[in-house]
């Protein structure tokens, strides 16, 4: 009786797709992204957890290895909400393979409490959105991007072909000028939705105060 109970076992185990063998090889590393807000609160993510360890730091959980990946991080809202002017950092945990570290800051430079969006990029990386766009507005280039505005001193509308870009996808965005010969004055950027396919982005000097600068930006979705 016991030995047909271990090949029932055993048989239900070849039978089961996702089963996954003690001592087997790890899952392969994904891509992905979350988006949360400054207490930890998930807004949208694709299987990824967020835990608030304490104030400015976060802990972003989920299964496979992700310390062979890239990670981006931009401090934002997930909503329509304009930010307090904040920084982002991220780095893989030590002793966790399966975790990130992020941690948000004022722009004093002391920790801080703020939302974040976080692109993680392992193998057969793909933009859902991308673009490139100088201080004064213009959209150089980018991967489904359709228009950017300048909206005010350090503001810029940037649009897609997604429709449901703002709600649906994380975004990151880094200060940086078109070209190849030239480079930015020092700044940060924030990032929050608008509607449909548009987000904004808010760029800022190395004070924090609003400041007219290039910028790249990011995008990846679960659709």
């Amino acid at each position: 009786m016991r030995n047909i109970s271990l090949l029932c076992i055993a048989f239900a185990a070849l039978l089961a797709p996702d089963a996954v063998v003690a001592g087997g090889p790890p899952p392969p590393p994904q891509n992905g992204f979350v988006v949360a807000k400054g207490d930890g609160t998930v807004v949208r993510s694709t299987l990824y957890s967020v835990f608030h360890v304490t104030t400015g730091r976060y802990e972003v959980d989920t299964i496979p290895d992700i310390h062979p990946c890239a990670y981006s991080v931009t401090a934002g809202s997930g909503d329509s909400t304009i930010p307090s002017p904040a920084i982002a950092t991220a780095v893989g945990r030590t002793e966790n393979h399966t975790a990130i570290m992020v941690a948000t800051f004022g722009q004093d430079g002391s920790y801080a409490d703020a939302g974040f969006h976080l692109i993680v990029r392992c193998v057969n990386a793909q933009s859902d959105g991308a673009a490139v766009v100088d201080p004064d507005g213009t959209l150089v280039r980018g991967v489904l991007a359709t228009s950017a505005s300048h909206t005010g001193t350090g503001t810029y509308d940037v649009t897609f072909n997604n429709g449901a870009f703002s709600s649906s996808c994380a975004y990151t965005a880094a200060i940086g000028l078109s070209g190849s010969e030239d480079v930015s004055a020092p700044g940060f950027a924030n990032v929050a939705a608008v509607s449909g396919g548009t987000i904004a982005v808010m760029t800022y000097d190395k004070n924090g105060n609003p400041a007219d600068l290039g910028f790249h930006v990011f995008g990846a979705c679960n659709l």
